[in-house]
């Protein structure tokens, strides 16, 4: 059980299914990325849902804004799921 734990943990946003809602982890990522995406509107506080998925990015949701990213950003970010 504890390895499943741990996989989640390691999740990106990249590898959820459309709908899912997770949360940013808050402690593994790296301090550059976290700026950036905090720059763009996420929340460390609030959950994020991927709307859409297409080839070369995704939608997240965050409340009520809609923030597109590459797939190669969303490989970087590290999320929890709820």
């Amino acid at each position: 059980m504890p390895n499943d734990n741990k996989k989640a943990l390691n999740k990106t946003l990249a590898e959820i299914k459309t709908g899912q809602q997770v949360m940013l982890c808050k402690n593994k990522m790296d301090q550059q990325l976290e700026k950036k995406l905090m720059a763009l509107g996420f929340s460390k506080l609030m959950p994020l849902e991927v709307t859409q998925k297409r080839k070369g990015g995704l939608v997240v949701g965050i409340g009520n804004a809609r923030i597109a990213l590459n797939e190669t950003l969303a490989q970087q970010v590290l999320i929890e799921t709820l």
